[in-house]
């Protein structure tokens, strides 16, 4: 942005033909932003201003001033004031949103970075602050056309390889997501399921799944591929093979007209993409799942090329983490931190792995530690009230936990372990309330079981056994759901 700053300068000659005083402070304010001084700059500009304030120019000089020094919040009304005037001022219009991201407010800096792209679409500058706007707000959609330039321009910069991974994953997920809204008893919803379980490991759940999807749809393109791989990993060599040759009877997919399907099926993710977000179908949404999940694959798949990044570790990190592998995500961002040392997201994101490994006595000297810097954060205050519930030390683990849920109420975990963390102390009373907050995100009834104590324990007998019966419930669905591995269909 700089090149912004001194081209202005140094090409409007014209501002200055005022009064000779006048001149020679505008002579003065150039060479004090020629020289890095901006915060001395900014007094002589106001004054300026406020001699000749329908002058643009000088308005426009007092506001990157003000920029440039730190002062975002007072050069935005002047960025502003000078747009009025020329609408089509490309310096403002950056630095306008540059001022907007910096203040946190992404909205207001999007429309001022979109309009300086029509205006100067080779400029990679603008370009990376828009990408980086439209992420801040989770338009995710919207951002990758602008990180797929970015990445074009600069093979060799690790950071619009990561956004294109990250904005690719998040379009995936949101179609999935989508997709179980829509039609969670579709072929299509199942079919991604199942891979979901098998790369996670989980066999007979993959396996359920892919049998699922053929009962409803007996040609679904992949499925007994998918059954032929659960086999593979579990040592039936022979029932993988009876799988595999099923895959291979099923007819091709019709490609006559092209389709989402026949993009992907030949490796053209981008148009399979494109073609598939443009309905809100179960198939198209199947489609556009598949297709995100490939181009991130390909992005990370790149960036891991490059020379170490942070975000090439964070990519690394994160991948450990997702298999379990939490000893090597410790190390991959302990690699990021030397490359960004103080950097408070991988700090955090390092202690997150550290209690994710169950090293408690570490992870809660690293909490204590970023809650010196970060008081405000929920997700500190739970990491460090777990841990010290997991060292048998609730009455020590109830303080931080009870910040956590004062700072963010909508926080399952974190009511969960209060929830026990109160039980253990003795105060069902007082956990009952934190664990029916917590209910929606239990899974296996652990959490309905505890609530069923701590009603028992207050004398409630009927909740207590309305809570049961729920636990009981789940916990049958969840040993019905693990059904045995069987050979193929005849």
């Amino acid at each position: 942005m700089m090149r912004i700053v001194i081209a202005l300068i140094l090409a409007a000659p014209w501002l200055y033909a005022q009064a000779d005083a006048a001149a020679a402070e505008s002579q003065r304010a150039r060479q004090m932003m020629a020289a890095g001084r901006y915060a001395d700059a900014v007094p002589v500009y106001e004054k300026l201003v406020q001699a000749m304030p329908a002058n643009p120019g000088l308005r426009l000089n007092l506001a990157m001033a003000l920029h440039l020094s730190g002062e975002d919040q007072k050069a935005i009304p002047q960025f502003e004031a000078v747009l009025k005037q020329q609408p089509n001022a490309l310096p403002a219009l950056m630095l306008l949103g540059a001022s907007y991201l910096r203040t946190g407010n992404p909205a207001k800096a999007v429309p001022s970075l979109e309009k300086a792209m029509t205006i100067a679409p080779d400029d990679l500058q603008g370009r990376a602050m828009l990408a980086d706007g439209l992420l801040m707000l989770d338009r995710y959609q919207a951002a990758i056309p602008h990180l797929r330039k970015l990445a074009a321009a600069d093979p060799a910069n690790p950071r619009p390889l990561y956004g294109l991974g990250r904005c690719y994953e998040a379009v995936a997920q949101q179609a999935f997501d989508a997709l179980e809204r829509l039609g969670p008893d579709s072929p299509w919803w199942l079919m991604l399921a199942a891979e979901t379980r098998a790369k996670l490991g989980r066999n007979t759940a993959a396996f359920a799944l892919y049998r699922a999807v053929l009962d409803k749809q007996p040609n679904f393109r992949g499925a007994h591929a998918g059954l032929a791989e659960v086999y593979r990993k579990t040592d039936h060599a022979d029932w993988a093979a009876a799988e595999d040759a099923a895959e291979r009877k099923l007819p091709p997919a019709p490609c006559a007209v092209p389709s989402a399907e026949c993009h992907f099926l030949k490796g053209r993710y981008e148009q399979a993409l494109s073609l598939a977000l443009v309905r809100k179908t179960p198939e198209s949404l199947f489609w556009q799942s598949r297709a995100a999940n490939e181009l991130a694959r390909s992005s990370f798949a790149q960036l891991a090329k490059l020379p170490p990044s942070v975000e090439s570790q964070q990519v690394l990190a994160e991948l450990y983490r997702n298999l379990g592998r939490h000893t090597d995500a410790i190390q991959a961002w302990k690699t990021a931190l030397e490359l960004a040392p103080g950097d408070p997201r991988l700090e955090q994101e390092l202690l997150t792995s550290v209690y994710m490994s169950r090293d408690y006595p570490a992870a809660e000297k690293m909490a204590r530690a970023l809650l010196a810097k970060v008081a405000g954060a929920a997700e500190l205050h739970f990491i460090l009230g777990d841990s010290l519930l997991n060292q048998q030390q609730p009455e020590q683990a109830v303080e931080p936990l009870r910040k956590s849920v004062s700072l963010r109420p909508d926080y399952p975990a974190a009511q969960a372990v209060l929830g026990r963390a109160l039980m253990q102390l003795g105060q069902s009373k007082e956990a009952i309330p934190h664990l029916v907050a917590a209910l929606p995100a239990d899974t296996d009834g652990s959490l309905h079981f505890q609530l069923s104590r701590a009603y028992q324990e207050t004398g409630q007998n009927e909740k207590a056994a309305e809570a049961r019966k729920v636990y009981q419930t789940m916990q049958k669905s969840s040993a019905e759901a693990e059904m045995e591995i069987t050979g193929p269909k005849r």
